[in-house]
């Protein structure tokens, strides 16, 4: 998730545990605690693309980085609290708490979390929340800026903490009823229509969890389609074809990116542009716009021919286009129109 969005949810968790004589300096320890996996970033600006993607939640946002990491943090911060009388093992229990909520969160967008680096280099991905949501995430920050602005003393506090606390579980309870749907709703499709594939799955579109992205598998293609939780039963699936052009990547020697990008890719990636000028497109974060437009681009798509000193513009790509119409029209196809 965002930035803001974990330092919220840290602030929100850790006064459910505060002591009230403890003051409120702890709440913003556990916002920034929340947010310590997210220094990988830091490290991605100094490398090349395919190193920047694959640094990106991989061993800071691990279990074991979450036991170490933690551990050692803790180690740093237990003076701070030695006068409160905050025992050591609180002061771990509070740091482990936070950097394990990080991972699992992070494992509900598409993104891809490595919870088990080093020792294993498998990416989890539930597919459940994009990366920035504002239903899910609003409630927290209000709830963070009513606890870090008012009095520690006041009763209210818990109440407005656990009120987002349990409004954003339901939210993630309903993404998923949302995505059980969809997911439906597509077998269902490819089962009607007969379309041969290997796999499928199903990730929300931007900024929401009722609008949602289908990237589906077969032997010499890959379909995309978006598809709204309000669309009516009469509305079909369209679907669009894209060849995988997989033998083009003869034509790029000794590219160790290339093995990179796969990896990231999970097996969901295409070659498109041209033999001489190829780029890697990967699925999992759909197109830019491709709700509204035919054949829209896909939001990561790399140039394979260029001398890996290009920044990779994932964020950047998503909000490509945006403006007052395209925010109607996103609203009026996220309501089934």
């Amino acid at each position: 998730m965002d930035i803001v969005t974990h330092f919220a949810l840290g602030i929100c968790t850790t006064e459910i545990a505060r002591i009230k004589s403890r003051g409120k300096g702890i709440l913003f320890l556990g916002g920034l605690v929340q947010c310590l996996p997210d220094i990988d970033t830091v490290a991605g600006i100094f490398l090349p693309a395919d190193r920047s993607l694959m640094i990106h939640r991989g061993i800071t946002h691990s279990f074991f980085f979450a036991v170490i990491g933690g551990l050692a943090l803790s180690l740093i911060l237990y003076p701070l609290f030695k006068r409160k009388d905050l025992p050591f093992f609180s002061v771990f229990l509070l740091v482990l708490f936070q950097l394990t909520l990080h991972d699992l969160l992070d494992v509900c967008n598409a993104y891809g979390t490595g919870l088990l680096e080093p020792f294993s280099h498998e990416r989890f991905s539930a597919n459940l929340l994009f990366v920035a949501d504002p239903l899910f995430s609003l409630g927290l920050i209000v709830a963070a800026i009513v606890l870090l602005v008012g009095h520690s003393a006041n009763s209210y506090r818990l109440k407005w903490a656990r009120a987002a606390l349990l409004f954003s579980c339901c939210y993630v309870a309903y993404a998923g009823i949302n995505k059980a749907i969809i997911d439906h709703r597509v077998s269902i499709m490819l089962q009607s229509r007969r379309i041969g594939f290997n796999d499928y799955f199903t990730t929300p579109a931007p900024l929401n969890s009722m609008l949602w992205y289908v990237a589906i598998s077969s032997d010499s293609c890959y379909y995309t389609a978006y598809s709204s939780v309000f669309d009516s039963r009469a509305r079909a699936i369209e679907l669009e074809t894209h060849p995988k052009n997989y033998a083009w990547l003869e034509f790029v020697p000794g590219k160790p990116s290339v093995q990179n990008f796969r990896d990231f890719a999970a097996g969901y990636y295409t070659i498109s542009g041209s033999y001489r000028d190829p780029y890697f497109n990967v699925l999992r974060f759909g197109q830019i716009q491709g709700w509204e437009e035919k054949n829209a681009p896909f939001v990561l798509s790399y140039p394979l021919a260029g001398n890996g000193t290009q920044a990779i513009s994932l964020q950047k790509g998503r909000l490509t286009g945006w403006n007052a119409d395209a925010i109607r029209n996103y609203l009026r196809r996220i309501a089934g129109n």
